[in-house]
């Protein structure tokens, strides 16, 4: 039987070589094509994309999984399970969640267990295992932990908090929970035990039956007050020192989001080392101490100081 020109088209698009453009990156050219093709060419049509995903074409599994092609399954399942490309496994399992297929949650397990596979694999995995149905809670919360990369930790964060119904932009970005996702950022793992520690508390009340407005997730400092605008501009500034003036006399709300803000840069920045001592943020001794124990020359002198301030 004679090819129709649609059939035609989309074999052409489907086939043409890979450019680097934004929308042939994203989209297969001509895929487009494929709900207008009907009986033994939209079957054929459907074959040339499922033989595109076992060549780790993750643009085919998007496609199949959009034009709802269950024939699919069974290559998809392949490929989120034996993929040598970790980037094709989150691929694939995304398309068969699409099309009601859970297969793909033990591959995102084994990816996310493996701390050698790339960042932005790990980082779209955890995401996507937040979309399953009864998502595995204790582990997101084990990555926002434990993963050596700290982008992956927070976007687990974010992933637990849509996996709970905390995930809308007013509670996300509250300054509860946008504090907890920052110091999970950090390389000290008692600063990060801490976040994980209030935020594991936080899920247990949300489970419990409290709201986010009763625990006062949706509120946010206004930063633009004085003395808090000052010390928050300085952060990103070439200052000698944060300047702290006025900031103990602070409502409490505000005091904590300093004292926050300088814990999640105590391992970035040495003025977010003296600001500790200087403002009494006693929080900060265990991860002084544990900034103590690499700590040489002048770095080692200022964690001493703040160490005998917030001790003394």
């Amino acid at each position: 039987m004679a090819e129709s020109c649609l059939f035609k088209r989309f074999k052409d698009g489907v086939s043409a070589p890979l450019r680097f453009g934004r929308d042939e990156i994203d989209d297969l050219p001509g895929v487009r094509l494929l709900p207008l093709l009907e009986g033994e060419e939209r079957i054929a049509a459907e074959d040339i994309l499922i033989s595109k995903v076992e060549q780790d074409d993750g643009r085919a599994a998007v496609a199949l999984a959009e034009f709802g092609c269950v024939r699919a399954i069974p290559a998809l399942v392949r490929s989120a399970t034996e993929s040598t490309e970790p980037l094709m496994r989150v691929f694939a399992a995304r398309a068969l969640l699409r099309l009601g297929n859970e297969s793909g949650r033990a591959a995102m397990v084994a990816l996310l267990r493996n701390p050698t596979d790339r960042v932005d694999e790990r980082d779209q995995a955890v995401q996507l295992l937040a979309e399953f149905p009864k998502p595995d809670k204790s582990l997101i919360l084990e990555v926002a932990l434990l993963d050596p990369h700290p982008f992956v930790r927070s976007s687990a964060v974010h992933a637990v908090l849509t996996a709970c119904g905390l995930g809308d932009r007013v509670t996300s970005r509250g300054d509860v929970l946008l504090s907890i996702a920052g110091r999970m950022m950090s390389t000290l793992r008692s600063v990060r035990q801490e976040a994980w520690d209030q935020l594991r508390e936080i899920l247990a009340r949300i489970d419990a039956g409290e709201t986010a407005g009763d625990l006062g997730l949706t509120s946010r400092v206004d930063r633009d007050e004085e003395p808090l605008h000052s010390f928050d501009q300085s952060i990103e500034g070439d200052e000698p020192d944060f300047p702290i003036a006025g900031l103990l006399d602070l409502p409490a709300p505000a005091l904590l989001l300093v004292h926050n803000l300088i814990l999640l840069r105590l391992d970035k920045d040495p003025r977010a080392v003296r600001a500790a001592g200087r403002v009494g943020v006693r929080r900060a001794i265990e991860p002084l101490r544990e900034m103590l124990r690499s700590a040489t020359g002048d770095e080692r002198a200022d964690i001493e100081a703040a160490l005998a301030i917030l001790t003394g």
